[in-house]
């Protein structure tokens, strides 16, 4: 029966055609599946460090002058202005001219803690500190009372927001689950007002590195030159706090005197 073979050999075509696009989507279902697991390791998880910054005002800078603040003259035209509350409180607690609507003159103190996230220690390897916008500097007043003698407790880095190549320090601190290292950083520009953020770039054992974001609660820090302000230092009488003198010669940044 010669016509048999042939019947055979197309109904074993028609079955070919049919199933292959069932076999190829099992073929690549099974190699997706490979490509993304991998076999059977599971990847490395990116290290991690919990880090928060410190609010201003609890803690004191490492710094002989700052933190102090620039008040905008169209929020407040003048130290004049001040109540006697607020004239000593500018000095004696600083960080109160932001209920001004002022911004953090140059350098920029900002203080992070640093925890470990789990019984894994992890290595903090640097700190870069992103530019994410600059503008003229901000038009207002501050108070600034310069001393000498700081007591420097805990690591502090400083970055130059006018020059790109100065913005990332390297810091190598390794951080367990119960320890607690403090970083400060003091972010400086003589020419700009600068909103930026920190990236901590992070390593582990058996971890793939990662950067982890700094910021203000979700918000950009904001730092100005006092270059287009006008600067005064605090002048103390028998009662305490009297006044405030203009400090001509701060027009370019303040001096110590040290």
């Amino acid at each position: 029966m010669p016509g048999r073979p042939r019947r055979t050999s197309k109904r074993l075509k028609s079955i070919a055609r049919k199933l292959a696009p069932v076999l190829l989507l099992a073929l690549a279902a099974y190699a997706i599946q490979g490509f993304l697991l991998g076999g059977d390791d599971e990847p490395p998880e990116p290290a991690s460090v919990r880090a928060r910054v410190l609010a201003p005002g609890t803690f004191t800078a490492a710094h002989p002058y700052a933190p102090y603040y620039v008040v905008p003259e169209y929020k407040l035209s003048g130290p004049s202005k001040l109540s006697s509350a607020a004239t000593a409180k500018f000095v004696t607690a600083p960080e109160s001219a932001l209920q001004k609507g002022a911004t953090a003159a140059s350098p920029h103190v900002v203080r992070i803690e640093l925890r470990g996230q789990d019984d894994k220690p992890v290595t903090v390897e640097a700190v870069r500190v992103k530019v994410v916008s600059d503008e003229r500097p901000l038009k207002g007043w501050f108070i600034a009372s310069p001393g000498c003698g700081v007591e420097r407790d805990v690591r502090v880095t400083n970055v130059n927001l006018d020059v790109s190549r100065k913005r990332t320090r390297q810091l190598g601190i390794e951080i367990g689950r119960s320890e607690r290292t403090i970083v400060e950083i003091q972010a400086s520009t003589r020419r700009h007002r600068v909103a930026w953020v920190a990236e901590l770039m992070v390593s582990g054992e058996g971890r793939t590195r990662a950067t982890i974001t700094v910021d203000d609660s979700g918000q950009p820090f904001r730092v100005t030159a006092p270059t287009a302000s006008r600067g005064y230092a605090p002048v103390y009488g028998a009662t305490g706090i009297t006044g405030f003198n203009r400090r001509r010669g701060w027009d370019d940044g303040v001096e110590t005197g040290c």
